[in-house]
């Protein structure tokens, strides 16, 4: 029987690392904790602010990418620097006409480094106080605003979109659980694997814990994870590419046996 390692990211990003495993022979299983939504307000252009005031806009999410797109006309923003945290969220900003975009190395704290050098490298042709808009989950794992401050870079947070735990397992992730057919979990943030824990513990499927393994961001996405899995790999940087290769190397080391 096929063991499948799961993965709980939002959509679509969850069918995109699935499509990534299996090519590389990986049985996969796209369960998402999570789905993201806009931040109604009355006002969204106006809760944008001016593009006139800002250096530059981070996207830490294609959510975040998203909501400026559907807020106001992205015209005033496109030829500004776009910080985004990976792939993914840079397809996005492209799709957007996004043209000045550069790309981290796993997270909010991938970023940090990049912006810094970018803005360090603009000052010293133009120098100008380094002010940039943040279109950040309702809810942050990372604070870009406090990060950033430390080099004496303003970042302007605009809570944007939240992303809405589901309540229930997918019918789909039960049924792999309740046989045991689920040997690795990869998590990419703390909250999305305290959901699905919540969610196996609801479902009565808890104990299925100490047969899968978990494949986290950090430490501090294992330390939320809590205690009861099979075995815990840490990442020492919460790379897609880097989880995702952790992932292989572990199903053909113990899955293939």
């Amino acid at each position: 029987m096929a063991k499948f390692t799961l993965i709980i990211r939002p959509q679509p990003d969850a069918d995109r690392d699935v499509g990534w495993l299996n090519r590389y022979g990986v049985p996969a299983l796209a369960g998402p904790v999570m789905i993201g939504a806009p931040v109604s307000s009355p006002s969204l252009a106006h809760d944008l602010g001016n593009p006139a005031d800002f250096t530059g806009i981070i996207f830490t999410s294609r959510h975040a990418v998203d909501a400026v797109a559907k807020a106001t006309d992205a015209t005033p923003w496109i030829s500004k620097p776009a910080f985004v945290v990976g792939s993914a969220t840079a397809t996005a900003a492209k799709q957007a006409r996004f043209k000045n975009i550069i790309i981290g190395s796993g997270g909010g704290a991938g970023l940090v480094e990049p912006i810094r050098q970018a803005l360090a490298d603009t000052s010293r042709a133009k120098p100008q106080k380094a002010n940039l808009l943040w279109p950040s989950a309702l809810e942050i794992s990372f604070d870009m605003t406090a990060a950033m401050r430390r080099h004496d870079i303003a970042v302007q947070r605009w809570p944007a979109y939240q992303m809405t735990a589901n309540a229930d397992l997918a019918p789909p992730v039960c049924a792999a659980l309740a046989k045991n057919c689920i040997s690795a979990v990869v998590a990419m943030s703390p909250r999305s694997i305290q959901i699905l824990r919540e969610n196996m513990d609801t479902a009565g499927l808890g104990s299925a814990r100490n047969k899968i393994d978990l494949i986290a961001g950090s430490d501090a996405i294992a330390a939320a994870a809590g205690d009861g899995w099979n075995h815990v790999y840490a990442a020492r940087h919460p790379r897609r590419s880097r989880l995702l290769a952790i992932a292989v190397l572990r199903h053909r080391r113990f899955d293939l046996v």
